[in-house]
């Protein structure tokens, strides 16, 4: 099976009885009958017209009867046999009247009658039942004229049920019926069926009379190409169309045909089966057609099921199908001789116009399996054209298995298959690639196709392209996934308030089960005073509005009312229609508790937050004031400290200066304790002087405002190292100072801080070994950084270090020596006061650092001063 509309140019029609079709037993009593005898005259005079309406009534599967000439000469298909009863078979030939003396009259079924006014024609059945036929007349330009009747319907009071389906799905089934006749005719049949965006209702029984009798007729007139069937929707309507490449519809018979579907519906005569059937649907038929090109048969009915009777409507049924193999394996036989009569009246230019009309992609090979024809379709699908003749089997680049990653050869692929194994192949999936390695998933269709005598003469290939077709497949069972497992209630219906579908989760938040609800009305679970919501929405809805976060109440199956938010969405149709709405509802209920739960602790906070805002008032309140006490002692002591170094200073100088004074003028007189004691004055004098001098500046450190500026940190040691130059020589140190960075520091303080590590390091140098200090820097990691209490890990370090190997420290006096006034060694020994190192750790405070040591007793000690960068 193919999926496209055809169109091919066909031969005229035969013009000989031996060239109609078989007809089975009533086409050998007509090509044997002495026609001369009968007011007919002999069958090579009869016109063109009374020549076709034997064709049709003969290749028919339906009672057809043709009443033909002033006396109603009677001729009649194999179909009609169990109708005539004992009157067959010799009712053939007879006039009218003879065969049915008590219903047939000459004013009724005038030959001067028009569609409108030729009464049916009901025969009676064994059981009961009228079959009805209802008849049109038939004109020639040479003035014969006749009634052609087709068998309508037959009619035994049953009402039809229009029952909702899948109307794609259930189209398809049934034309898969008609495969093996279509292939053994050699004949290709193409399906265009598109998945309908709406619900469709019908009489399934009807509806398979109507495709098999559409089916059964376009085939009988189709002796080489093929037949289209398409189904899709426009607007609220949807379409099938049976387009097939056959012998046509002669103008009068199609103008006779017209004119009566445009008649009154009181009035409606010579319709077929498919047109009564159609009716019922509350639909119409469309029949074009041109003389040896083929006729278009389109049925058009509405979609959903307002326009159909309520009681006759079932929204859920199980599908049912019927079988007809049996019954169309006659028809096959007659296609297959019809075919075979004319198919060397054909040209490969019938054949290529055919290809090249159908949107799919199609190409044949011969037995070999070297391609023949191909359409513009199969050259847009391979990216490539194949040259005829000579490329093998298929037309494509690279051919993969589904997965895309093993490889398909092509002699292996389902085209090579169909033809070596003499069997059309179906159900295989591949994928095809391009030149420029773009890829498409194919549905290939391909039917090996045989001579009169039944050998293997080549295939016909199908390349039906399923990539979007997938994707849409997979997006929608992600979607139906997604639906299924949401933890809200997703919810469908239509605009007239039916609801469509019902998911788990709602099934859980309202109580209800699926088929409890569906096809029930949605204000099934609004409570009695919201239900003016509904039309609201439904407002909002048909003008493509979406509602948004609507929180409202409904109610449970049993009667709890519960708090829910619901987000609304318009549903629409491939053309912007919208058809219906999706509901999505979330239980807030728990969230409502919660929110009244929190609105009550809101206010318990505020209250709290307004005794705590009065209590923080008073204590900013006592903290001002207890600052400015704070900065009025601070200014208080820094007076003090200035008055009292200022005034220490002044006696301390005149106790030396006097000392002096007394010690030079009276040396020789003084005895060596006299000299002892004045000398210890003197010293005592000297360090009192030194300590003050310090104190005071340890005491500014504290409201230090030095401006930190980019320093070169090399410069400033440089000039501390030329003050100790002398010390330094006296004492034999040597001074390995490395590049030190440039930061950002106060250079006042950064020199007096090298200035009292560099002092400390040569004060406590070693007798023991040749005194050794050691200068440098380096710079800090994160993770280095988070050993060193104090510092803030947000900042980048670098440490400056001072070693040397003098006499060391224990470690467990490792911060007591930054401490003012604390000393580890004997005063007598080593001089200082104790301030020093206090000031370097100020310094470094001040610079958002810190100062760190370790030491070893004599061995020597480390000082590191981690400076921010």
């Amino acid at each position: 099976m193919m999926n496209a509309p055809t169109k091919a140019k066909l031969s005229e029609p035969a013009t000989a009885l031996n060239n109609f079709p078989s007809g089975g037993e009533t086409g050998e009593l007509i090509r044997s009958f002495n026609w001369a005898a009968t007011p007919l005259g002999a069958a090579d005079q009869w016109s063109q017209s009374l020549k076709t309406c034997i064709q049709i009534l003969l290749s028919s599967t339906h009672p057809m009867l043709l009443c033909w000439g002033n006396e109603s000469i009677l001729i009649y298909n194999d179909a009609c046999r169990e109708l005539l009863g004992s009157r067959h078979p010799l009712s053939m030939g007879q006039p009218a009247v003879m065969v049915w003396p008590a219903i047939w009259t000459a004013a009724a079924f005038s030959l001067e009658a028009t569609p409108t006014n030729i009464p049916q024609l009901q025969l009676m059945q064994p059981d009961g039942g009228n079959y009805c036929f209802n008849g049109s007349p038939v004109k020639d330009d040479a003035g014969d004229t006749g009634i052609l009747f087709m068998g309508a319907t037959r009619h035994n009071g049953n009402a039809p049920a229009f029952v909702r389906t899948d109307l794609a799905a259930f189209t398809r089934t049934l034309l898969e019926q008609l495969d093996p006749v279509i292939r053994g005719a050699g004949l290709t049949l193409v399906i265009s069926l598109d998945t309908l965006p709406e619900d469709v209702y019908i009489d399934r029984d009807l509806w398979e009379k109507i495709i098999l009798a559409l089916l059964t007729n376009a085939l009988s007139y189709t002796l080489q190409g093929g037949v289209a069937v398409r189904l899709s929707q426009e607007g609220n309507r949807v379409m099938l169309s049976v387009a097939d490449t056959g012998i046509g519809i002669t103008p009068g018979l199609l103008a006779e045909i017209r004119a009566s579907l445009q008649a009154p519906a009181r009035h409606r005569h010579g319709l077929t089966l498919v047109n009564e059937g159609v009716l019922v649907h509350g639909g119409d038929l469309h029949i074009g057609s041109v003389t040896g090109e083929g006729s278009t048969f389109t049925v058009s009915i509405p979609a959903g099921y307002a326009h159909l009777p309520a009681a006759q409507t079932f929204h859920n049924a199980a599908p049912a199908y019927k079988a007809y193999h049996g019954y169309l394996a006659g028809m096959a036989a007659d296609i297959r001789i019809c075919r075979e009569k004319l198919r060397h009246q054909y040209a490969d230019m019938h054949y290529q116009q055919l290809l090249e009309a159908l949107p799919a992609a199609v190409y044949t090979c011969d037995k070999e399996g070297r391609i023949l024809l191909f359409n513009n379709a199969a050259v847009t699908l391979w990216g490539r054209t194949p040259v005829a003749g000579a490329d093998l089997w298929c037309g494509s680049w690279k051919i993969f298995e589904p997965d895309g990653v093993t490889p398909v050869e092509l002699d292996s692929c389902p085209m090579a298959e169909a033809i070596k194994g003499g069997a059309p192949v179906r159900g295989k999936v591949i994928m095809v690639e391009r030149p420029d390695g773009t890829r498409r998933l194919v549905q290939p269709y391909p039917d090996p196709l045989f001579d009169s005598a039944g050998n293997l003469e080549g295939a016909v290939n199908m390349l039906v392209d399923i990539t979007d077709q997938k994707n849409a497949e997979e997006y929608m069972s992600r979607l139906a996934a997604i639906v299924e497992s949401s933890d809200d209630a997703i919810i469908s219906k239509t605009l007239e308030g039916i609801i469509t579908s019902w998911n788990p989760a709602a099934e859980r938040l309202f109580g209800y089960t699926a088929r409890e609800m569906e096809g029930t009305p949605i204000t099934r679970i609004i409570p009695d005073d919201r239900l003016g919501e509904e039309p609201k929405i439904i407002e909002q809805l048909r003008a493509g509005n979406r509602v948004q976060h609507f929180e409202t109440k409904r109610r449970r199956k049993d009667g709890e009312l519960i708090d829910i938010s619901l987000t609304i969405s318009p549903v629409k149709d491939r053309h912007g229609n919208v058809t219906g709405a999706s509901k999505i509802a979330r239980d807030i209920t728990e969230k409502k508790k919660l929110f009244l739960a929190l609105q009550e602790s809101e206010a318990q906070y505020m209250k709290l937050a307004v005794h705590l805002e009065a209590m923080v008032e008073q204590r900013t309140k006592e903290l001002v004031e207890a600052n400015f006490y704070l900065e009025k002692s601070n200014r208080e002591l820094e007076q003090f400290a200035y008055v009292t170094s200022h005034d220490l200073q002044e006696p301390l100088r005149k106790i030396h200066t006097f000392a002096g004074m007394l010690y030079n003028v009276n040396k020789d007189i003084l005895t060596d304790t006299s000299r002892m004691y004045i000398d210890k004055v003197m010293q005592s004098a000297k360090r009192m002087s030194l300590l003050i001098t310090e104190l005071l500046d340890y005491s500014r450190l504290i409201h230090v405002k030095d401006p930190f500026v980019e320093t070169d940190l090399n410069e400033i040691l440089k000039n501390v190292l030329t003050d100790f130059e002398v010390v330094i020589g006296l004492h034999d140190v040597t001074i390995n100072a490395e590049v030190l960075p440039r930061l950002s520091v106060s250079p006042l303080q950064i020199n007096q801080l090298f200035h009292n590590l560099i002092s400390n390091a040569i004060k406590f140098l070693s007798p023991e070994r040749k005194p050794v200090i050691r200068i440098y820097a380096t710079p800090v990691s994160r993770e280095e950084a988070l050993e060193f209490p104090g510092l803030d890990n947000t900042l980048s370090y670098y440490a400056i270090i001072v070693s040397d190997n003098g006499i060391g420290f224990d470690q467990v006096y490792a911060e007591k020596i930054f401490q003012i006034f604390q000393r580890l060694n004997d005063r007598t020994a080593y001089e200082g006061t104790g301030i020093g190192l206090a000031l370097c750790n100020k310094i470094a405070l001040n610079h958002k650092g810190g100062i760190y040591a370790s030491g070893v007793p004599d061995e020597g000690a480390i000082f590191k001063v981690l400076l921010p960068v």
